[in-house]
């Protein structure tokens, strides 16, 4: 077995390679323009398992050398507490890879299947696009802020908010700023809705939103959104490793008689964590056990700390969910849902 170290950059990659009785391969660099070449090098040895760093570049070289041979993706702050070495080139890198690889010491890290892979571009193109929305719409407000100008609309990205910014009649060297953030607001609507179209078609693909949708609070988008970060379900064996991975759960140091914890890691998919934040501020309203719950944290450590513990609980209820919804197909789980709707009316009859 030859064991392939990877180190992947913009334009090109370096490949060094070792095998069982240590005989190395010398390290090539070879141009990313150039694909065919790597799998050619590649291919003469065989057969080989590969490692690359996880980046976001990776998909394109994994794919490519997936049909040839297994592909492993290394996890990058994992990697760093392995690695311990005073030089630093590209060349060593990728032998120290293909050394880790051979004694199977790389910290791996999640490849999702191409449906899930698909989906998280186009939920996460969209998430980037409610971003650049949202800081356009700060930068409008910095602007009235500045000029002393009391704005009669709480947000600034509707038709008639817009407008009224058009109207204003603001210093010469304001208004350029002014309407270059309105062309902006503009901007990244039709875009979110060009994407809304796109995801509302590739929805019908991912029936399981069906289990996180009926949560008040979590839409269409924001089930993709979840279904697309978490990926396979079964990947995660209790809810504690999802709320982790969603950085939500706190720093820990203990040493002897010494325990604390300190606030989230924010380690892992900031884009489920930014949608579980979102979820959380609504889902209060509606559901009462974690209104409850929500009403305990905040009266003794606060508000933002009483919304950050309920995205964790929402973490690990979609969690649930997801778990339950693959154990069983999607027609059964729509006739339980269906079901459980019949008795709260039959029950809230009863009671009246």
């Amino acid at each position: 077995m030859w064991y392939v170290g990877i180190d992947l950059h913009r334009r090109t990659a370096v490949v060094a390679m070792v095998d069982d009785q240590m005989n190395r391969v010398r390290p090539r660099t070879f141009q990313c323009s150039r694909p065919r070449q790597i799998v050619e090098f590649i291919s003469k040895h065989r057969p080989f398992k590969a490692v690359i760093e996880a980046s976001c570049a990776y998909r394109w070289l994994h794919d490519l050398l997936a049909p040839h041979g297994e592909v492993v993706l290394a996890h990058p702050l994992l990697l760093k507490s392995v690695w311990n070495r005073r030089a630093k080139t590209d060349k060593k890198d990728a032998e120290e890879l293909a050394d880790l690889l051979r004694s199977d010491r790389i910290p791996r890290a999640y490849i999702p299947p191409e449906r899930y892979q698909g989906l998280r571009d186009l939920t996460r193109e969209r998430a980037r696009m409610v971003w650049g929305r949202t800081e356009a719409e700060n930068a409008l407000h910095s602007i009235l802020w500045r000029a002393n100008i009391e704005s009669p609309f709480t947000s600034l990205s509707g038709k008639g908010a817009l407008e009224w910014l058009e109207s204003l009649e603001l210093p010469a060297h304001v208004a350029p700023m002014r309407d270059e953030r309105v062309e902006r607001v503009r901007y990244f609507a039709r875009a979110t809705d060009r994407l809304d179209a796109d995801l509302a078609r590739v929805a019908a693909g991912f029936p399981e939103t069906a289990a996180l949708t009926d949560i008040h609070g979590i839409g269409l988008y924001s089930a993709l959104l979840i279904i697309a970060e978490i990926g396979e379900p079964g990947r995660f064996t209790n809810p504690g490793q999802v709320a982790a991975y969603a950085g939500l759960t706190p720093r820990v140091r203990q040493s002897g008689d010494s325990d604390r914890r300190g606030r989230i890691s924010k380690d892992g998919s900031k884009w489920l964590r930014w949608i579980l934040g979102q979820a959380a501020m609504k889902v209060t309203r509606r559901d009462e056990a974690l209104a409850r719950f929500y009403t305990r944290v905040r009266r003794r450590a606060g508000k933002m700390r009483a919304r950050t513990a309920v995205a964790r609980k929402l973490a690990e209820i979609c969690w649930k969910r997801l778990v339950r919804w693959h154990g069983r197909d999607a027609v059964s789980y729509t006739h339980l849902r269906a079901h459980e709707t019949v008795l709260d009316l039959v029950c809230r009859l009863l009671l009246e």
